[in-house]
């Protein structure tokens, strides 16, 4: 069996958005009712775990918390699993000397998000005789499924679940104006290789991914994959926005809060056009890394990184948002688990590996390089060379060195301009590195 999720977005009308917000605070509640009982515990010296929380919690619902019966039993028990899970990670953390303790959760207005157990999930296509449905033709009520909420009904989706399995459980949230469930699923094999054909490859081909903020990701093979700068296209949106939004009433310090200052309804609708945009943002960055990892463990069959220390880099304020644009975490998270099951061998170099100080040619390691200089120029054999091209060559000598004693042909023009055709037909950016491989005399 695999697991596998799968998210799609849903159309509830205005009574079921009512229910998904109840559900939202609900669940809010229950976690930070347990975040906060963990720490009085804590503080008094007792031995602490969810399964006492959860026991405490329900002890005192019907009591003090009696709406929480209108939503479904999971919205109040599944925080105190995540809890448990928040926790676990933070004394994992602790040892490695990161702090990451839980916080607690702030109620939002454009997003939230709940947990469904399966054995209280059903799905149907519009079909039977309804009249919830007899307005849709029979040829179109195949296409159209519906997802069964408890204590609430029948809530739209824009498409049917694309796979046949086991539902474990599905999530609610919302970004936005839009909802979304996710669904977790559990399929066997044959589902999984039904619904992902698996690439067969006729070359065994190799490639150094260098990832940088001038160019997004520099392949060895000498494409130049531009960034594509989401943010940057956005900022003068995302700040205009901003500034009206900060001008509409609401309450802008605790006082003000205190006295009970509510949001008006033009600071609603405009904090629900920002998200829209934000949200539109991390789509077309999260679309860009799908298509681009996906070309690149369909078509190499061994793929050659470096171990980037994505968060100290991010200390760097002139860089952050450049670097957080392109997403180098969440590109090796996918360029590695699409390589599992791609049949990719992927070989990560260590953190403190010289790649952009290494000469390609010679081998021999430059002490002082600046960030600012673009150009590498070996002191030894006299080398000039493109510095991100030249890490993504040393990058793709890591692969070679391990497996000494295979062949690994070089892209073919024919291959090199079949590889171009699918960067533009998914509208991926590409140049030709600028300073390839020239020697000084």
């Amino acid at each position: 069996m695999t697991s596998i999720s799968h998210k799609i977005e849903i159309k509830p009308n205005n009574k079921q958005k009512t229910y998904f917000r109840k559900a939202f605070g609900c669940s809010r509640l229950a976690y930070n009712w347990g975040l906060s009982e963990w720490q009085r515990r804590y503080k008094a010296g007792e031995k602490v775990s969810t399964y006492d929380l959860k026991k405490s919690f329900n002890a005192i619902k019907k009591e003090q918390f009696p709406f929480v019966t209108e939503v479904t039993k999971y919205a109040v028990q599944q925080p105190f699993i995540n809890l448990g899970k928040a926790f676990t990670k933070f004394f994992s953390d602790l040892k490695k000397g990161v702090v990451s303790y839980p916080q607690f959760k702030k109620k939002r207005d454009n997003s939230g998000s709940f947990y469904i157990g399966g054995d209280q999930i059903a799905l149907s296509f519009a079909n039977f005789n309804s009249k919830r449905f007899k307005g849709i033709p029979h040829n179109e009520r195949q296409k159209r499924q519906y997802l069964k909420v408890p204590n609430l009904g029948w809530v739209k989706m824009t498409e049917a679940v694309r796979f046949i399995g086991k539902i474990n459980g599905v999530v609610i949230s919302q970004e936005g104006n839009r909802y979304h469930a996710s669904f977790s699923m559990e399929i066997t094999e044959e589902e999984y290789r039904r619904t992902h054909p698996q690439t067969t490859r006729t070359k065994q081909r190799c490639l150094g991914i260098d990832l940088g903020v001038k160019s997004a990701i520099l392949l060895s093979d000498g494409i130049s994959i531009e960034n594509p700068k989401h943010i940057k296209k956005q900022e003068k949106k995302i700040t205009r926005l901003s500034r009206q939004l900060s001008k509409r009433g609401h309450a802008r310090t605790k006082q003000e809060r205190l006295l009970g200052v509510q949001k008006s309804s033009n600071y609603r609708k405009l904090s629900v056009r920002l998200c829209n945009v934000q949200r539109k943002v991390a789509n077309m960055r999260r679309d860009f890394i799908q298509k681009v990892t996906t070309l690149f463990t369909v078509y190499y069959s061994h793929i050659g990184m470096e171990d980037l220390n994505v968060k100290g880099m991010m200390r760097n304020y002139r860089l952050a948002r450049a670097i957080s644009d392109v997403g180098f975490g969440e590109f090796r998270r996918q360029i590695e688990y699409k390589s599992t099951f791609n049949g990719v061998t992927v070989t990560i170099a260590d953190r403190f590996y010289p790649s952009s100080k290494t000469c390609s040619i010679c081998g021999d390691v430059k002490v002082k390089l600046k960030l600012s200089e673009r150009i590498f120029r070996c002191q030894k054999c006299g080398t000039v060379i493109d510095r991100d091209y030249n890490a993504s060559l040393n990058l793709l000598s890591l692969i070679t060195q391990k497996r000494v004693g295979t062949d690994y042909p070089e892209l073919t023009p024919a291959d090199l301009a079949a590889l171009l055709f699918l960067f533009a037909k998914n509208g991926i950016i590409t140049s030709k590195v600028e300073t390839g491989m020239q020697h000084e005399l």
